[in-house]
C-alpha cells in the first residue's frame, strides 16, 4: 500500500504525504479459542474495531503538521501507517522519500545489542547502507551524548537514554519526512531543548514533519498546521492555534459537563419565585464567535414573582467553570431590588481582553446580602478567536505590557 517517488505511475514529490481513504480494522475476540473456531468453521467470532475510518490527509513537502487528540483517537495508528510499520485495511498511502520515525519507546532496537550495534540495526531499517552508517556514526553518538554507555546493551539504558539514541539516529540519517509520536516527553529538559532546536533546523531545511504530542504549547511552537483526531477520524484540520484551542475547549467542556454540582443544572421549567429568564451576548441566542479586542454586550432578563428582596449579578465564565469576571450589580449601584417584578440589565465590556477559548455569559439572582445564589442561567457559548495577527501571548488574557533590553550597567549589583 506504500508507493515512493520512484513509482512512475503514482509519483509524489519528495517529502510529500498523501493518505487516501485510510481505514484500519482490528479483530477483537472475547476468547482466544474463538480465533481457531473462526478459522475452522468459517464463521465470524470477532468484533470489528475501527482504529481509523476513511482518513484523508495531504501534507505538502516542507510542512510541519501537529496531531492532537485523546488517547485511543487513532493518532499512533495513523503515524505507524505513515512510517510503514503498519498497513491499512483499506485505502492508499503515498509517501515521497525516506521516512524516519520515533514511535514506541525502544522500537527498532534489540535489547541485547549495544547502543553502537543498534545504530547499525536501526539505520539499516531506515534504508542506509553500512558505508552510509559509518559516515554518520560519530555524529549520532555525539548528539546522543551517551558517553561510555554507547557500548553497553540497550537493556541497561534508562528510557531517556533510549530516546536520546533513537532521536539521534532518526535525525542524523537525513530523512525527507520525520515522524515523532510523543517520544520527546520522556527525555529530560536539556535534551528536549536540544531536540526542538534540531527540529527547527529541519524545518529550515524544508523537511516534512508529523509531530504528535499532548503538549499543545509545543504543537503551536513547532507546527503551523494541526489535525485533531477523534474516534478514528479527522475531526478538524487547520491552523495550529485554532485547532489546539478548539481541542482544549472540548476537554474543558467535557470536564464541565461531568460536574453534577453546578447550579446551572436547574431546568428551564423549574418553578422558582426568582429566575433568570434569558442571557444574550452581542444580540446572539445561538453560539457565535468574536475576536480579541471586540466589545462584549451582555443583556440579562430577570423575573421575580414573590415579594422578596434580591440582588443581581452578571459575569463571564470559561467552559471549564473558571470565572473570568463577575460583579454584583446591586453593590455597584447600592440598590437592593424588591419583587415581584420583571427587569433587565445591560453590561458592556469594551475591548474584551480574552485571548482564546469558549466562554459563557452568566446571569445571577442573589439574596440581598449577595451571598446566596437563588438562580443562575448561562448564555449560549461564544468563542473568542485570534484576529489573524501573529500573536505571541498564551494564557487567558491579552494584557498591556512594556519591555526594553537592559545593559549590564543598568542592573543594580
Amino acid at each position: 500500500p506504500t508507493f515512493f517517488r520512484t513509482d512512475p505511475i503514482l509519483a509524489v514529490r519528495r517529502g510529500e504525504i498523501s493518505l487516501q481513504g485510510i481505514t484500519k480494522v482490528y479483530r477483537l475476540y472475547s476468547k482466544p479459542i474463538d480465533r481457531l473456531k473462526e478459522a475452522i468453521i468459517r464463521k465470524p467470532y470477532h468484533q470489528a474495531f475501527y482504529s481509523l475510518r476513511e482518513v484523508h490527509l495531504a501534507v505538502s513537502p516542507g510542512e510541519s503538521v501537529g496531531i492532537v487528540g485523546d488517547n485511543g483517537a487513532g493518532k499512533s495508528t495513523l503515524l505507524k501507517i505513515v512510517s510503514g510499520t503498519l498497513f491499512p485495511s483499506q485505502g492508499r498511502v503515498l509517501i515521497g522519500g525516506r521516512v524516519a520515525a520515533l514511535l514506541e519507546l525502544g522500537a527498532g532496537f534489540h535489547p541485547e545489542f549495544t547502543g553502537r550495534r543498534n545504530i547499525y540495526l536501526n539505520a539499516s531499517l531506515l534504508g542506509l547502507t553500512e558505508a552510509e552508517i559509518r559516515c554518520c556514526e560519530d555524529q549520532i553518538i555525539d548528539f546522543a551524548e551517551l558517553g561510555p554507555f554507547i557500548d553497553q546493551p540497550i537493556k541497561t539504558y534508562s528510557s531517556g537514554m533510549v530516546v536520546r539514541l533513537a532521536f539521534s539516529i532518526a535525525t542524523s540519517v537525513n530523512p525527507d519526512i520525520l515522524v515523532i509520536d510523543e517520544a520527546l516527553s520522556v527525555g529530560d529538559q536539556y535534551f528536549q531543548k536540544k531536540s526542538i532546536d534540531r527540529i527547527l533546523q529541519f524545518q529550515k531545511e524544508g523537511k516534512t514533519i508529523l509531530f504528535c504530542s499532548h503538549s499543545l504549547y509545543t504543537v503551536n511552537l513547532l507546527c503551523a498546521r494541526a489535525v485533531w483526531m477523534r474516534n478514528g477520524s479527522i475531526h478538524m484540520d487547520g491552523a495550529a492555534t485554532v485547532v489546539t484551542a478548539a481541542y482544549e475547549n472540548s476537554i474543558r467542556e467535557r470536564s464541565r459537563a461531568g460536574d453534577q454540582h453546578r447550579l446551572s443544572s436547574q431546568s428551564e421549567e423549574t418553578q422558582v419565585p426568582l429566575r433568570v429568564r434569558s442571557v444574550t451576548v452581542n444580540g446572539h441566542r445561538e453560539p457565535f464567535a468574536l475576536h480579541t479586542g471586540n466589545d462584549l454586550e451582555i443583556i440579562v432578563e430577570y423575573e421575580v414573582t414573590e415579594p422578596v428582596a434580591f440582588a443581581m449579578g452578571v459575569g463571564i465564565q470559561r467552559n471549564d467553570g473558571l470565572v473570568c469576571h463577575a460583579v454584583n450589580l446591586s453593590r455597584v449601584s447600592q440598590k437592593i431590588y424588591q419583587g415581584p417584578c420583571t427587569t433587565a440589565v445591560r453590561v458592556v465590556y469594551p475591548k474584551v481582553p480574552l485571548l482564546h477559548g469558549e466562554f459563557y455569559a452568566m446571569g445571577y439572582l442573589l439574596d440581598a446580602s449577595g451571598v446566596q445564589i437563588y438562580h443562575q442561567k448561562e448564555s449560549a457559548p461564544f468563542r473568542v478567536e485570534a484576529d489573524g495577527r501573529q500573536r505571541t501571548e498564551v494564557g487567558l488574557l491579552e494584557m498591556e505590557y512594556r519591555w526594553e533590553p537592559l545593559e549590564p550597567k543598568d542592573l543594580q549589583t
